[in-house]
């Protein structure tokens, strides 16, 4: 997974408000789904502040196991707008989240490092104002069995803090479950034991849980 290894998400909305060398910057950050309701969030709050100089922008979204990522300046000086925003998401390791930073300009040029500055500060003071969950990855298993071992197989997911989210009964018991990614193989291994070999398992897909 390498970068996608250890991720954190946010489910509320953040605000911040700074004033800079008498220019004015408005930090905004809250969660979505996708690259879609990201771009919304960006046009809706250009429209709320249509009489801004700027309203730079970031974003990461999950694309399966991908992460796409995409800022901009919005009209600043190259790299001194959206990449210090993206790099506040980064750094928190967030997806699912965008920010905008929108600037009133105060008369007052403040350079690139003053810029980066007052953009990182203004998404990283909006972030500050919500909480920050982590998530971890993983495992979907399909799980078929006997009647008579459901009972064992039910404690031991419980104990593996694997959740069942589908269940089917036939001629033998079938449940899908998702759990921790890293309990998966050794819950799979004390299944087979467990039950004799009646029981056996079907690795399936990672996601994020």
């Amino acid at each position: 997974m390498g970068e996608t290894a250890s991720l954190n998400i946010i489910k509320q909305t953040g605000n911040s408000e700074t004033v800079v060398t008498k220019s004015r910057f408005i930090g905004y950050i809250t969660p979505v789904k996708d690259a879609s309701e990201a771009e919304s969030v960006i046009n809706t709050l250009r429209k709320k502040y249509n009489d801004a100089r700027h309203n730079p922008w970031a974003y990461i979204v999950m694309e399966g196991d991908l992460l796409n990522k995409k800022c901009s300046d919005d009209g600043e000086p190259s790299q001194t707008a959206g990449k210090p925003i993206l790099s506040v998401l980064e750094g928190a390791h967030l997806v699912n989240a965008v920010c905008v930073v929108t600037r009133y300009f105060g008369g007052v040029l403040l350079g690139t490092g003053g810029l980066v500055r007052a953009y990182s500060d203004a998404a990283a003071k909006a972030l500050e104002t919500i909480p920050v969950i982590p998530i971890r990855l993983g495992r979907n298993l399909e799980i078929l069995c006997d009647y008579s071992d459901e009972g064992t197989v039910r404690r031991m997911l419980e104990s593996r803090e694997y959740v069942i989210t589908n269940s089917s009964y036939a001629e033998k018991v079938t449940l899908s479950v998702l759990g921790p990614e890293e309990a998966g193989e050794r819950l799979s291994l004390e299944i087979t034991d467990r039950t004799g070999g009646r029981a056996s398992v079907t690795m399936g897909d990672t996601e994020y849980i």
